[in-house]
């Protein structure tokens, strides 16, 4: 029995059954000189392996077809068509905005296969020195590569985020929030100059101050989401911007974030009034010109505005209104406010799944009791 070829190996499926594969050195490519190296399996039989390899060993580099490269662009366009059937589609958005801006620009046009170390590396650094989320995108691009190689045009092992050094998070690049909000002082300030400059505007900032909900949740709401016997708002909704920032309304944030929230007597009058003034009665609360949903970036225009009628005013992001409703009830039972205010944890889905009636009357009562 003549002695069997070393370079054919065996090696056992899942199922038991043996199957042939072998590695092979080709030779020299001859324009760049790197090695070329393959590897067959799967082979049924010894002799079918032993075949096709003694029939690459002869050919050598003549024989070899280099397998078609692709690029890092070319494997997230495949990437995303199925990514995005698995998420909500604002963050199927924020995704293809993080690639366009972050990823495409460095490594688009570079074969998936060939990432150089180094320019991965100032592509990190770079990231770390200008964006707050980087290791955000850092991952997304782990994720295309994985992808790449799940479908062999890479392989897994080389996957440059393994590679190079990430910065790790420092206290210093912590965004300050610690004096974004107002003092009950100063959001009657605000307020006070805000109904005079507008009342839309009015309306939309005493909401946020007064019930702690998001600035899209907000610019979801209709009309029908009131409450006026029971004096609640239902937050069912959130206002985002879909693929191609196409502006679309979807489901809140979590599961926590889908619930009623109590407004003030002075809220539900103000809501009153609001509608009273409007001279189209729109299904959707803060609508727009031709009655349909504000853009994101409104309110930020509305908040301007404010700033400019009086220069004395403290300045405080959007954002900031919803740390001013919990910095306002921060006396008030912790686990109340944070199910109001729709926080999500396991702590907070339990406990909003059993939030009493009395929780929520005494956020209101004590909101009531601020005037504002």
């Amino acid at each position: 029995m003549p002695k069997r070829d070393s370079h054919i190996k065996s090696y056992k499926l899942k199922n038991g059954e043996t199957r042939y594969m072998f590695h092979a050195y080709l030779g020299k490519d001859p324009v760049t000189e790197q090695p070329i190296q393959i590897t067959k399996r799967k082979f049924a039989t010894y002799n079918e392996a032993k075949e096709v390899y003694d029939e690459l060993i002869a050919k050598g580099v003549k024989g070899y077809i280099k397998p078609k490269q692709h690029t890092v662009d070319e494997v997230y366009k495949v990437w995303f068509e199925a990514y995005k059937e698995t998420i909500k589609q604002s963050t199927a958005n924020k995704t293809a905005i993080n690639y366009k801006v972050h990823i495409k620009p460095w490594f688009g046009n570079d074969y998936i296969d060939q990432i150089d170390t180094a320019k991965f590396q100032s592509w990190v650094n770079s990231l770390y020195k200008n964006l707050v989320k980087y290791k955000e995108v850092i991952n997304r691009f782990s994720q295309i590569y994985d992808y790449g190689a799940a479908l062999r045009y890479c392989q897994k092992i080389y996957n440059p985020v393994n590679a190079v050094i990430i910065p790790r998070k420092t206290k210093r690049r912590r965004r300050n929030i610690q004096k974004n909000f107002y003092t009950l002082d100063q959001l009657k300030q605000f307020l006070k100059v805000a109904e005079k400059q507008n009342y839309r505007s009015y309306t939309y900032f005493l909401l946020l101050a007064t019930s702690g909900i998001r600035k899209s949740e907000a610019l979801a709401l209709t009309w029908s989401d009131i409450d006026w016997e029971a004096k609640t708002v239902s937050i069912t909704k959130t206002l985002a911007l879909g693929i191609d920032n196409k502006l679309i309304v979807q489901t809140p944030k979590s599961l926590t974030s889908n619930r009623p929230i109590p407004l003030t007597e002075h809220m539900i009058s103000v809501l009153k009034e609001y509608r009273k003034q409007q001279k189209i009665i729109c299904p959707i609360i803060f609508h727009g010109i031709s009655n349909n949903y504000v853009n994101l970036s409104k309110p930020d225009r509305w908040l301007q505005a404010i700033y400019n009628a009086d220069k004395s005013l403290k300045k405080i992001t959007i954002h900031g209104f919803r740390h001013t409703y919990a910095t306002l009830n921060k006396n008030q039972e912790r686990t109340d406010v944070e199910a109001v205010m729709g926080h999500n944890s396991i702590e907070m889905t339990e406990h909003y799944t059993h939030a009493t009636q009395e929780g929520m009357e005494n956020i209101r009562s004590y909101m009531n009791s601020l005037n504002i």
